[in-house]
């Protein structure tokens, strides 16, 4: 009977749980540092997943300026666009009537 009073009585005063965490100590500071490398792994997740969005919507929109841009630079590249730019600019010079010729020379040297 003494030693079940004996087992109540540590159980009242707390000693049961005292011998427990004494020696569990060590793997209830390991599970802490667990939780604290999960949460951090989680916050630079977080972060990484933030920075990718924005720099997939920065490309999608630089995509779209690229394109814009080529398109102005392909029509300014036609011969009318040319013209006209030229006219703009008082510029005397003019699309050419004839189409170019080759000129082969006899005597030269060539690949």
């Amino acid at each position: 009977m003494s030693t079940r009073k004996n087992i109540v009585q540590e159980m009242v005063n707390g000693e049961v749980l005292k011998n427990l965490i004494e020696r569990q100590v060590g793997f209830v500071f390991f599970l802490f540092a667990l939780v604290i490398a999960y949460m951090s792994l989680h916050y630079a997740f977080g972060q990484t997943l933030d920075q990718r969005r924005a720099l997939e919507q920065e490309l999608k929109s630089l995509r779209i300026e690229h394109t814009a841009r080529m398109t102005e630079l392909m029509n300014l590249k036609k011969r009318e666009e040319v013209s006209k730019h030229l006219a703009a600019f008082g510029s005397k010079l003019h699309a050419p009537a004839v189409p170019p010729k080759r000129i082969i020379m006899e005597n030269y040297p060539h690949d």
